[in-house]
């Protein structure tokens, strides 16, 4: 019980630490991405700052379902559980390569660059991408609803996630403006944050308990 206390302690400081991080890295995107830009330092950390919050995100999921699971969760959640987790595991395959490709293909080869800008709109990734926006939405619309449903998480913290969720999903799609995005990551980054803080209080409570 210790040892998952602590555990929970921890992933809810990776959802603090992953919706400030993913909010931070959005509001400060450029929304262009020519190759000055992609082979800066600047476009270098922004990234690093959405790797840190796709790993923190990741973590935090996991918590989460134990604790649902806890709840009597069942099947739905869990279904929404991997959904969400694969998307996240996708964007961080796109992100891996805005940190460690990019960059050099903004110096060595910037033809690239300047026809797909940061990737997004290559054809392999042009298919992906939105894809992988369709399984985050109903992933983490459906795992935040369940976790609610059995009250593994404070109702706000799923009300949150779930209105953030939507927003940012559709923002990403590229049929809103780059101000979309930014709003949808900060709704959806406190979703986050508010999930850490609910494992937080749930390890803090059950230790009392014990």
């Amino acid at each position: 019980m210790i040892l998952r206390n602590v555990l929970l302690r921890w992933a809810g400081v990776a959802g603090v630490v992953g919706g400030a991080a993913l909010a931070a890295a959005y509001l400060t995107h450029p929304s262009s991405a020519p190759p000055a830009t992609v082979s800066s330092s600047a476009w270098i950390w922004i990234h690093v700052g959405f790797m840190i919050s796709l790993i923190a995100g990741i973590f935090l999921l996991i918590a989460l379902l134990a604790v649902f699971f806890e709840r009597g969760g069942g099947l739905a959640g869990f279904v929404g559980f991997v959904l969400a987790l694969v998307s996240l595991v996708f964007v961080f395959g796109l992100d891996y390569s805005e940190v460690f490709i990019f960059p050099t293909l903004a110096v060595e080869f910037p033809q690239v660059v300047e026809r797909y800008g940061d990737g997004t709109s290559m054809p392999s990734v042009a298919f992906a991408f939105p894809a992988t926006g369709v399984i985050f939405l109903i992933g983490f619309v459906l795992f935040a609803y369940q976790l609610q449903r059995v009250s593994a998480v404070d109702r706000s913290a799923a009300f949150v996630t779930v209105i953030g969720t939507i927003i940012f999903a559709c923002g990403l799609s590229g049929l809103f403006p780059m101000a979309v995005v930014r709003i949808g990551s900060v709704v959806f980054g406190s979703g986050l944050v508010l999930l850490g803080v609910s494992l937080w209080r749930t390890a803090t409570q059950d230790t009392v308990h014990t």
